[in-house]
């Protein structure tokens, strides 16, 4: 079996220690590190798995389609954990488990972006987030929503948007008001922060939702920023259009 590692892996560390034994049971292991993993070092690998926090975790589900994704907390004292599977301890038995196929996969679902027709990457696991730059200037711009067949549009002011999943729903889309749902639900909650409600300007969208066959359409009135997961921006203007909807390839992550 042949197995992706994005990790930090200083020779002397505590997950190097880990990996070595792991070595010498038949794995064939590559190592990367989240900063510089390539989509390239994925060829004819059998499963990737990540070896430090949530934010390890995150960044290697940006590479990953059809790979599943074992990922690891190298330190639950430290680290939430709300991404990661087992911690470091359990990391050789279950390496074993998965080795003999006596393993499960769940499927979290993920968001994807098109500005101007052109997909995005990466996938969104945990959310889409769009606002002006400046934090402290209002966003402006208009949205189009399709839901259960019909389609809402209007033009809005607020503090940004953001489109969450439900493995992102306990973040920031919680934070900012919203109420978390299901990892493996087939929809994405969109929530409209601090909206600019005056008596000329009642919207018809502040929380609303995406499922399979919907869409959001959003065109900037001024310069924004659009954030995947908070870690991957695009600057988007009002010649841009940008559309929101599911993705058909949800990550695939290895569970206890």
């Amino acid at each position: 079996m042949k197995i992706l590692v994005v990790c930090k892996h200083a020779e002397n560390s505590r997950e190097a220690k880990v990996l070595s034994s792991v070595l010498n049971n038949g794995f064939e292991i590559i190592y990367s590190w989240k900063n510089t993993l390539a989509p390239g070092e994925l060829k004819g690998i059998d499963l990737v798995v990540s070896i430090g926090g949530d934010g390890t975790a995150l960044s290697a589900s940006h590479f990953l389609i059809d790979k599943p994704l074992l990922a690891v907390n190298s330190d639950p004292e430290k680290s939430e954990g709300a991404l990661t599977t087992i911690n470091i301890d359990e990391l050789e038995n279950k390496l074993e488990e998965i080795k003999s196929g006596n393993f499960k996969v769940e499927k979290l679902e993920r968001v994807e972006v098109e500005i101007n027709g052109k997909l995005q990457s990466p996938l969104a696991l945990n959310d889409v987030f769009i606002a002006n730059e400046k934090a402290y200037l209002v966003s402006k711009y208009r949205i189009k929503l399709k839901h259960e067949g019909k389609v809402v549009e209007e033009e809005q002011k607020s503090s940004g948007l953001i489109f969450s999943t439900g493995t992102g729903s306990t973040a920031w889309f919680k934070s900012a008001g919203g109420t978390p749902f299901s990892a493996q639900a087939r929809h994405v909650e969109i929530l409209i922060r601090e909206p600019y409600i005056r008596r000329l300007n009642k919207f018809k969208i502040l929380k609303s939702r995406i499922e399979e066959a919907d869409f959001a359409e959003i065109i900037p009135k001024t310069e924004m920023v659009l954030a995947i997961d908070s870690i991957r921006e695009f600057l988007v203007t009002p010649a841009d259009k940008i559309k929101v909807k599911i993705s058909d390839k949800p990550l695939l992550r290895i569970v206890r």
